[in-house]
């Protein structure tokens, strides 16, 4: 079953989950507490289990994850 970008939900998911997220930038399977705050904020009923994480939100999080170290180290795009 597909289900909606990650990035589309980013802004509802919680600041812990958001930095699990870029710290595990290339993680392929969510653990089930990821997976459980994702299916929250998308309003999706589906019970706890794991999610394999599409190219795109994988993409979309070393994206998450470059722009926090730039951030960190002061460098440019």
């Amino acid at each position: 079953m597909e289900s909606a970008p990650i990035g589309q939900s980013w802004d509802k998911l919680d600041p812990d989950i958001r930095e699990w997220l870029i710290n595990n930038p290339g993680t392929v399977i969510l653990p089930r507490s990821v997976v459980n705050a994702l299916n929250e904020v998308r309003g999706n009923s589906n019970g706890p289990g794991q999610l394999e994480v599409s190219a795109e939100d994988r993409d979309f999080l070393k994206e998450m994850a470059e722009a926090r170290r730039r951030e960190r180290t002061g460098g440019g795009a």
